[in-house]
């Protein structure tokens, strides 16, 4: 505005001028002083006629940033949305704190990695637990089998099937003592690597003595054992035999498994599960498998439990009985003496049978 007023006012100065001028350059008395005062006015009009015809160039040269100042209005929100970057970088740091709160859980973290260091004593733990690493038990196969039958009291006569209660608390205490791990049918069975000194105590018949005696010896150890019942003599309740009562109890504690020793074919003649001279293979089968089936199924409905176990009567193979016996059982076991060797296979395993002449110490190393 102050622009076109002051254009306004050089344009009427300058019209003003001009009629003056033209005045004075008119025919009349006054005609003799026109020349100086067209000289003066020439003079002074000459450099604001100058302005009109080039106006626009007088106001750079008046306000240089006044046409800047047109043109910025624009720059002033250029410069607004720079502060705008400056309130983005406000919250930039706030980010960074973020980290940082995520950083306090790192120190957690670094906390957690503080068992790491711990975990560098771990394998320091380790090596004590070297020693007995399961793979170095595994190279062992040898088992020894110890067989007993019936128990009495110290004091009383005893025979080649009989110890005392004293032979046989001796005998575990021995096996502690010089490092032996007694086993069960079932860790044989399932595949578990040998101990280094492997035991298995087996009991044939199934004497009541096993329960009165034998079970409270076992119990105070902790020592565990097998015993193969002739089932019939169970069924019948013959008073020197066990009772379903008593092997449920000594089933229950863990420490004792149960197999078969036939359920009547414990005889002399024939003697256990052989053949009988002429006898044809489908009537040994007849005459044998049904036996062997039955004391099967009297374990299992008594007891609950798979049968495993398989002692042969009076020690004596079958080759007629093989297929039968591998097929039921995962374990069978002999009299032949000597250590049992489990890389040739859980049958047909040798025993040292143990009597008050003959302790454990006698045969195991």
């Amino acid at each position: 505005m102050r622009l076109f007023r002051f254009g306004a006012a050089v344009f009427l100065l300058l019209a003003g001028l001009s009629a003056l001028a033209a005045c004075q350059s008119a025919p009349g008395p006054v005609s003799p002083p026109a020349p100086p005062a067209a000289s003066q006015s020439q003079e002074q009009v000459a450099p604001p006629e100058q302005p009109p015809q080039a106006s626009d160039p007088a106001t750079p040269e008046q306000f240089p940033s006044a046409p800047p100042e047109q043109p910025q209005p624009p720059s002033p929100p250029q410069t607004e949305p720079q502060p705008a970057p400056e309130p983005i970088d406000v919250p930039a740091p706030a980010p960074e704190i973020q980290p940082e709160t995520e950083t306090e859980p790192e120190p957690e973290s670094g906390t957690e990695s503080e068992p790491l260091p711990g975990a560098g004593p771990e394998p320091t733990p380790e090596p004590p637990s070297e020693p007995k690493p399961e793979p170095a038990l595994s190279d062992n196969h040898t088992l020894y089998i110890l067989m007993y039958h019936h128990m009495v009291e110290d004091g009383q006569s005893c025979n080649t099937w009989t110890i005392t209660t004293g032979r046989f608390r001796e005998d575990l205490q021995w096996l502690r003592d010089n490092g032996y791990t007694w086993l069960l049918p079932s860790q044989l069975a399932a595949g578990t690597p040998l101990p280094e000194k492997a035991v298995l105590i087996t009991f044939d018949d199934g004497y009541a003595s096993n329960y009165h005696l034998a079970f409270p010896i076992l119990e105070e150890f902790q020592a565990k054992a097998v015993i193969s019942l002739i089932t019939r003599q169970i069924e019948e309740q013959h008073p020197d035999f066990l009772t379903w009562d008593m092997c449920r109890e000594m089933a229950a504690s863990g420490l004792v498994e149960f197999g078969s020793h036939t359920y009547d074919a414990h005889q002399e003649d024939p003697r256990g599960i052989k053949h009988i001279s002429g006898e044809s293979r489908s009537d040994y089968e007849a005459r044998i498998f049904p036996d062997l089936q039955a004391s099967i199924d009297q374990i299992q409905a008594n007891l609950g439990t798979e049968v495993l176990f398989f002692a042969y009567p009076h020690g004596q193979k079958e080759r007629w009985a093989n297929d039968y016996l591998r097929e039921h059982f995962a374990i069978t076991v002999t009299t032949r003496h000597g250590p049992a060797d489990l890389s040739r296979g859980l049958y047909d395993l040798p025993r040292h049978n143990i009597t008050v002449e003959h302790p454990v110490s006698e045969f195991l190393k």
